[in-house]
């Protein structure tokens, strides 16, 4: 048995431990998240395929994006890429960093500074929020985020700390009227706002937690909504009548320029709305140690014990005709070729149950197959991976399904006729699984194709799926052609 490596003792070695063994996952998911939203040339469909990588978290995002706080209407959104749309890239990139923390601090030891820590988190994030929205700021979440990651050294240490963290803990207990910052900074030799300051850092947070955390409230006004969230937050832990939160209240109106009455009625809202947010987000423990007014009961599912996906997609009759349902509808507002590919991919991947699924094009001059998009296990290899010759002089299985304009399965009950045509980059791509290939066609001219398989899982195909397979391209050739030129 591995022993766990000591606590470090000190600040940078905190963060690297947090980093390497504490939460890797929320590092790099917050990594892409980050790379995706710094970068100009981003689109939505790039932050869509950040998150279908992960199951529990696809989940976790529809089932946010479809609750009332999110989706007031009842509009069903059934795939990541809708979600983008209907959201917004920014709320969808906000709602995956908090369920990103939300799992990779539940995955820690369970004790009861975390729960307590990520119920402050939530309640002062939605109210922060809520301020920046009256004030009419140009990214609420935002403010959102840097008030969830706000303490986030405090989560992830009381998460992962080992033997540090009981030392710390007892030192609290016995010194309850003292200054916990100052506790830490005995017990660590640095305050736990430092170590949320140097993960920030090194993870790539956003400067508006920076600003935040060094202090700037009084400079920007941004900033001063995280800060007056976490006050409240802390505050309405002794209780809604309590004189510090009703000076906190006048605060607060005097800022957003409301009367004062309005504000408390809002913000006791905001706390109800905050323990709803928590539960979705599979935090329901947390959302429960809300303080609501009038000592109500937060409601909503336990989302902690659900969202946990089997290591491999299984088909979903439901989830399909929905993704197609959906599909058509989208025709009405015209978006781009990149969306409708992205569902049909989706719907393949998700509803049809496939293990990988590649939407390749074919290059300018006609010789090559080249994957522009992949979805499923290891992606981004089997997209840099997928280039295949389509010429005449070498005729291989991609240019009959080209030439023919017919979709096919290669497998151990269909068409094993066409084995022949197996080239070596097709069955390097394949590693000798069955798979579905189909042509897609705009307008007579075939610019791709759509393949899928089960290779990693190993289970077999069927003519349920292929029929699906089938059906999700039509749907998408007819898309795509609606949306060329001359398409309409």
């Amino acid at each position: 048995m591995r022993k766990a490596p000591a606590d470090p003792r000190d600040l940078g070695g905190w963060v690297a431990r947090l980093g390497e063994s504490g939460m890797p996952v929320f590092a790099h998911t917050a990594g892409d998240i980050s790379r995706v939203s710094n970068n100009e040339e981003s689109s939505a469909a790039e932050l869509a395929r950040v998150v279908l990588q992960d199951a529990a978290m696809t989940a976790k995002l529809l089932r946010v994006a479809n609750s009332p706080v999110f989706n007031p209407i009842g509009k069903s959104i059934s795939t990541v890429s809708r979600a983008v749309v209907v959201l917004g890239f920014e709320e969808v990139r906000s709602i995956c960093l908090s369920i990103a923390i939300v799992e990779s601090i539940l995955k820690g030891k369970q004790k009861e500074h975390v729960i307590d820590e990520m119920a402050r988190a939530f309640h002062a994030a939605v109210q922060a929020r809520s301020f920046a929205r009256k004030r009419k700021d140009k990214s609420p979440e935002e403010v959102f985020i840097a008030t969830l990651l706000y303490r986030l050294g405090d989560m992830a240490f009381w998460a992962f700390s080992g033997e540090a963290g009981e030392a710390l803990d007892a030192e609290l207990r016995r010194r309850p009227d003292d200054d916990p910052a100052r506790v830490q900074r005995d017990v660590l030799g640095f305050p736990l706002s430092e170590l949320t300051l140097g993960l920030s850092r090194e993870w790539k947070l956003g400067e508006l937690l920076e600003e935040s955390l060094e202090g700037k409230a009084d400079k920007n006004p941004r900033a001063g909504n995280v800060s007056l969230g976490y006050e409240l937050a802390e505050a309405a832990e002794n209780g809604w009548k309590e004189p510090g939160v009703t000076r906190l209240i006048e605060r607060i109106a005097e800022n957003l320029y409301l009367p004062a009455e309005d504000v408390r009625a809002m913000v006791q809202e905001n706390a109800r709305e905050a323990a709803e947010t928590a539960a979705n987000y599979g935090a329901a423990t947390a959302g429960k140690r809300i303080p609501l007014a009038d000592g109500d009961k937060a409601e909503g599912q336990d989302g902690e014990a659900a969202d946990k996906p089997d290591d491999f997609l299984h088909p979903d009759p439901a989830l399909q005709l929905r993704i197609l349902r959906e599909l058509s509808a989208l025709m009405d507002t015209k978006p781009d070729f990149n969306l409708v590919l992205e569902m049909v991919l989706e719907g393949m991947y998700r509803g049809i149950g496939m293990d990988r699924t590649v939407f390749a094009l074919r290059t300018p001059d006609q010789r090559f197959l080249v994957a522009r998009y992949a979805l499923g296990a290891d992606n981004e290899r089997l997209r840099r991976q997928f280039q295949v010759e389509t010429v005449a002089a070498k005729p291989n299985l991609f240019f009959r399904v080209i030439e023919e304009r017919k979709s096919v399965w290669l497998g151990e009950y269909a068409d094993r006729s066409r084995v022949d045509l197996l080239s070596g980059g097709i069955h390097d791509i394949s590693r000798g699984a069955d798979f579905f290939v189909t042509p897609i066609e705009i307008h007579g001219k075939v610019i791709g194709v759509f393949y899928a398989d089960r290779q990693p899982s190993g289970r077999p195909l069927d003519e349920e799926s292929f029929a699906s397979f089938r059906h999700f391209a039509q749907q998408g050739n007819q898309a795509l052609a609606f949306l060329s030129p001359g398409g309409r």
